[in-house]
């Protein structure tokens, strides 16, 4: 605990030396209030996951950090192996999966759909955080804090460029949002999420709205994109189509602002359908919902099994269903209920087994149901079906999980959150002044929410997991609200008369 408290009196005494108020429109005091609010909220959400989530294996916090131990452990061993596991050099044969990869219980996910594994990110970058942590969880915790502390100041400042009046207000929105906070601040892949997104704003508008032209912002600029293309690149179709929009909006001038990025969005999205059904044989609907599905399935939770040949899932309760036979094997009883399928196939679900108690299985994970579901069947893959389910993905994903149903501390708290995000928008309208608002940044901001609501709502049938997925975009909407505020007009009825 004595590093982490060395870190964050380093960290502290770094962001109060950035910038004066002057450009910040805050004392520099205020910066250091939100990264130790940060702080502390990291350390409590190590706190209910000691309290409440006692298998490490498959507590989000601590499974990944126990990952990158096996990778660190090399760095004193065998440097050369751990420098190859951190880049990604040389590191894709049966050396490194037998040596390393294999003692990991989260370096290969069950689907990725093609993707690049986001486990590995978040696991590198514990392993080399490790070397300057001595051993100490806790240093993860407050490196993981200044990491999406950056990330949010980056988008702070990129809000005040555009709203210098609205200081205050942004600050509020931008740092504060309780569920940006929580999630934010632990050592979770969220972390390095918000520092990529709030970072390739700003160096994007840098360079490209103002002409800052620059090494720094380039440099940055490259590196929030690959970041968020080796850990969410799913974020990218969620942010680069509204942001084009609006640079081309405002580089030329556009008047029918809203025809524009209707039509725009319209164009990349016949681009992209063409793009996946031709280019690589495969149709979109399908694979959202085949993301749903799998999604259902992992909700639906279960004990899973693995042999040279074989998959195999059992309910969560019937553990009993099979017998250790060794330090990591075990075999299934004959009278127990399972599905399974042949790891050469897994579009046909087998039955029982034949001979299945003389095959040795690796228990490689086990998953309690989800108490949140809010369907168990996902949706057809049709356009009828496609399009029909649109109003209740974004439906959920502004009111899920829902404060009229009971569940876990966390989702009560969030349910609350959703009711008073609701109550800030319908505040900022009715004291607001739509007319006289940033047109192109309104329209910016409510189709990058929008889609990624879609998104959520569409791939995403479990409420708890819903809080997560949509917490990054939260801030957007909320500045939808700040952005037709009038201050003028709320001034009047509210008794925070310094608040800008």
């Amino acid at each position: 605990m004595i590093a982490a408290l060395i870190y964050i009196i380093l960290f502290s005494t770094v962001i109060f030396l950035y910038k004066r108020k002057a450009e910040l429109g805050l004392p520099r005091w205020a910066f250091v209030l939100a990264f130790l609010v940060k702080i502390a909220s990291g350390f409590f959400l190590t706190y209910i996951y000691s309290s409440h989530y006692t298998d490490r294996s498959t507590a989000d916090i601590f499974k990944y950090y126990d990952d990158a131990k096996i990778m660190h452990q090399a760095l004193s061993e065998k440097p050369a192996d751990y420098f190859s596991m951190l880049s990604g050099v040389g590191n894709d044969n049966l050396y490194y999966d037998t040596t390393y990869y294999a003692k990991m219980n989260h370096w290969y996910k069950r689907n990725d759909f093609g993707n690049y594994n986001d486990n590995h990110t978040i696991i590198r970058l514990n392993a080399l955080i490790m070397p300057l942590s001595f051993g100490s969880f806790h240093v993860h915790t407050v490196f993981m804090c200044f990491i999406s502390f950056l990330g949010l100041f980056a988008l702070y400042k990129f809000f005040l460029s555009l709203f210098k009046s609205k200081s205050g207000w942004i600050y509020v929105v931008v740092f504060f949002i309780p569920s940006v906070v929580f999630w934010g601040s632990g050592v979770l892949k969220e972390g390095l999420l918000l520092f990529s997104l709030g970072t390739l704003l700003l160096s994007f508008y840098e360079l490209f709205f103002l002409k800052r032209i620059s090494f720094r912002y380039g440099l940055l600029l490259f590196i929030s994109l690959f970041l968020l293309l080796i850990n969410k690149n799913y974020l990218l179709l969620v942010i680069l189509p509204p942001l084009l929009a609006y640079y081309i909006v405002e580089r030329f001038q556009i008047k029918r602002i809203l025809f524009f990025f209707v039509s725009f969005h319209f164009m990349l999205f016949v681009l992209f359908y063409v793009g996946i059904k031709v280019g690589l044989d495969k149709k979109p609907i399908a694979l959202i919902v085949q993301k749903q599905k799998d999604f259902i399935n992992l909700a639906k939770g279960g004990i899973f099994l693995l042999s040279n040949e074989y998959l195999v899932r059992l309910e969560p309760e019937n553990e009993s269903g099979i017998v250790k036979i060794g330090p990591d094997s075990v075999k299934l009883l004959y009278n127990k209920d399972y599905m399974s399928w042949r790891l050469n196939n897994f579009d046909d679900t087998l039955g029982v087994i034949e001979s299945a108690e003389q095959i040795h299985f690796k228990v490689i994970s086990k998953l309690p149901r989800a108490g949140s579901l809010l369907q168990d069947k996902p949706i057809a893959a049709t356009w009828s079906s496609f399009i029909g389910f649109a109003p209740l993905a974004i439906y959920n994903s502004i009111l899920q999980p829902s404060v009229f149903k009971r569940g876990s501390f966390v989702e009560r708290m969030a349910s609350i959150e959703n009711i008073a995000l609701l109550l800030f928008m319908l505040l900022c309208f009715v004291f607001g002044d739509v007319k006289n608002c940033n047109k192109a940044f309104l329209y910016f901001s409510i189709f990058l929410v929008v889609i990624m609501f879609l998104i959520v709502g569409y791939t995403t049938p479990v409420a708890g997991a819903i809080v997560r997925y949509k917490m990054p975009i939260l801030p957007f909407m909320l500045m939808i609200g700040i952005n037709v505020l009038c201050a003028t007009k709320i001034s009047k009825f509210i008794p925070f008369k310094n608040l800008k």
